[in-house]
């Protein structure tokens, strides 16, 4: 997993799932794929709460640093956390569980780390209309992968693994659900947000004139762009927050 400050709707949106979640002054939140540490400054500053940040991007985890050293910061995908269980009020995840594959295994670390009643926030990319057939087939091929037992270097090939969820680097909304229902937890919050990456694609393309150009212009040296859906007319934009039963 890359972080690539890919984050439409930006303070506003973190602010809108930091509500949703109940967060509150002195809760501990864990930030996966926090890249240069934007939202852990601002649920830091702006609602007292104590953020822990992880990233595969060593780049993007020095300039967090830089934000605030004081930061707690891992360089890890999230799928093996060096903190006790029970540990975190609340987790999130801004436009960075799509970069993933191992969607499953990091919902049940994500479990196993939240407290009892501990709460979760994801914004994303979904597929307004997937085709459904073609999900069901990239669906259950992944599954047959995922449950195939694995040999000597698969753990190095881990991020060609395919996910159930995806499609088209974009979330099957209706699987991803089932899948967060399945880790244990309880949907509490769907809210479509696609106008919110409309308005971000627009400023984007005003301010920087592409994409590329905002990835070389924003991004450490030897960091990868990592959004790897093409938005389109059937790209949608979504805050879901869930809490573990």
């Amino acid at each position: 997993m890359v972080n690539c400050m890919f984050h439409p709707g930006g303070e506003a949106l973190t602010l809108e799932a930091a509500k949703a979640c109940h967060w509150k002054e002195g809760d501990r939140v864990l930030d996966v794929g926090c890249g240069g540490g934007a939202s852990m400054k601002l649920l830091k500053e702006r609602l007292g709460i104590r953020p822990v940040g992880c990233d595969t991007d060593a780049g993007m985890l020095e300039r967090a640093k830089t934000l605030d050293p004081e930061f707690v910061l891992r360089e890890t995908d999230g799928m093996s956390l060096d903190f006790p269980s029970l540990y975190f009020d609340g987790a999130l995840l801004e436009c960075s569980f799509s970069l993933m594959t191992r969607h499953d295994e990091l919902l049940n670390e994500l479990y196993c780390v939240l407290k009892k009643g501990g709460t979760l926030a994801i914004s994303d990319l979904y597929y307004i209309n997937p085709d459904q057939n073609r999900a069901g087939e990239v669906y259950y091929e992944a599954k047959r992968i995922l449950n195939t037992p694995r040999e000597e270097g698969d753990c190095e090939n881990a991020d060609k693994i395919p996910s159930p969820y995806l499609l088209d680097g974009m979330f099957v909304a209706d699987h991803l659900i089932h899948a967060i229902r399945e880790a244990g937890f309880e949907i509490t919050l769907f809210r479509d947000r696609t106008r919110q990456l409309q308005d971000w694609y627009a400023q984007l393309l005003m301010d920087h004139g592409s994409l590329e150009n905002f990835w070389a212009e924003n991004l450490p040296a030897g960091t990868r762009p990592c959004c790897k859906a093409k938005i389109g007319r059937n790209t949608g934009y979504f805050l879901l927050t869930a809490e573990k039963l």
